[in-house]
């Protein structure tokens, strides 16, 4: 099985469909530069799909007080196929499993 994880990432444009919520994950990089100052590079976006219950409890009791987050989470990737107008498309799927908000 094809995994992925993102540590200290932001979680954010966050839709609720009911039985699954998808989010935006984007993760960047500090660094720190020779004045002292910190500075964020961006490395990854991706969407993720959330549809285990208890991830969606904890999620949906968040979001009551927040719109984005710092995350922690990890899970398996899958691949769908569709044919629209005569031309294949992959999409990509990324399901969350695991997920720790950073305080």
């Amino acid at each position: 099985m094809n995994a992925f994880e993102f540590n200290n990432a932001t979680l954010k444009n966050i839709n609720d469909y009911g039985n699954i919520v998808k989010g935006i994950v984007q993760s960047r990089q500090a660094t720190i530069n020779p004045d002292g100052t910190v500075r964020e590079k961006f490395i990854a976006s991706r969407q993720v799909t959330i549809q285990d219950p208890a991830l969606l409890a904890e999620l949906r009791t968040r979001l009551a007080s927040q719109s984005e987050f710092k995350v922690t989470l990890r899970g398996y990737m899958t691949t769908t196929v569709r044919e629209d107008k005569g031309q294949t498309k992959w999409y990509d799927n990324q399901i969350v499993t695991d997920l720790d908000v950073i305080l």
